[in-house]
């Protein structure tokens, strides 16, 4: 039977994190992927949870696009996580 997977403890609603906060966070679980592949215990298993959870972050990062894009579209930017520089 194959165990079934815990999502990342670190892994908050969509609406809770910023754009920033989500690519930082792919971010880091791609880093470490790529450290448990290239240190001393080369373990292959926490590198492939650490990049299904980089993905995980990543369809987060793209419903909330998607979210503001929707925003966007009816006129409603007072609610956007983006701002214009």
């Amino acid at each position: 039977m194959t165990p079934k997977r815990k999502p990342a403890t670190s892994e908050a609603p969509v609406a809770a994190m910023s754009l920033p906060e989500l690519c930082t966070e792919a971010a880091d679980h791609v880093a470490r992927a790529r450290l448990s592949l290239h240190d001393e215990t080369y373990d292959a298993d926490r590198a492939l949870r650490h990049l299904d959870d980089a993905i995980l972050c990543l369809k987060r990062l793209l419903t909330k696009g998607q979210a503001h894009r929707g925003h966007a579209a009816r006129g409603d930017s007072a609610n956007s996580d983006l701002r214009s520089a």
